[in-house]
């Protein structure tokens, strides 16, 4: 992947992101992509390669973004006791809410993705999502393993039911027609305390 080792490369990555984020990547041209940097299109062909290239560039960068969010709050895991692993669930979750509001075209590239955009690279989410979900998943069956939490509860389901309310938070409207996300702060503590109550129910935290 070309990395974003300069300010215009870096712009043109980011413009991309949330121009792939509103228009899914099958609404998006390679031309729209340039003119919103203010670049010349054989710039950016050049710089990136085509469309697809810089699609796939995108994806790489949220991935990776994503990822070092999730794995930094779960540092923290292998140590925790009783007594701490129910705060390190539920700093997981509040990073991951934070992350998605600074970042919310992030969200919406997956979106686009669930709705059939991007037909031409079908092993996105495994590489990406999927990967990810996997690894929180398995440091968590660890946990099952030592008696912290239920070990009958389907973590990968779990772990997508928390992401998939996000979404819902960040593009639905069940909670959006009540609240602004992005002006009013009830709105974010009414989810993280719904997602404490999930994850106190479904895992039966301890403390909870």
């Amino acid at each position: 992947m070309t990395p974003a080792d300069d300010p215009q490369s870096r712009a043109v990555i980011d413009i991309a992101a949330r121009l792939f984020a509103a228009f899914g990547h099958d609404g998006t041209s390679l031309q729209g992509i340039a003119e919103a940097a203010g670049q010349d299109l054989a710039w950016v062909q050049r710089r990136f390669g085509d469309k697809h290239d810089l699609y796939l560039i995108v994806i790489d960068h949220a991935g990776r973004a994503e990822r070092a969010v999730v794995e930094d709050a779960l540092s923290a895991l292998p140590a925790a006791g009783p007594e701490e692993f129910a705060a390190v669930m539920y700093e997981l979750s509040e990073r991951y809410l934070d992350f998605c509001l600074d970042n919310p075209q992030i969200p919406a590239l997956w979106m686009h993705r669930w709705l059939g955009d991007a037909a031409d690279f079908p092993d996105l989410e495994q590489a990406y999502s999927v990967s990810l979900i996997n690894d929180i998943r398995d440091a968590m069956r660890t946990a099952a393993r030592a008696g912290l939490i239920d070990d009958q509860v389907d973590l990968g389901l779990m772990l997508r039911t928390l992401i998939w309310s996000v979404y819902g938070f960040l593009h639905g409207q069940t909670i959006a027609e009540a609240h602004s996300v992005s002006t009013d702060p009830r709105a974010r503590q009414r989810l993280l305390a719904h997602h404490r109550q999930l994850l106190d129910r479904m895992l039966r935290l301890p403390g909870a």
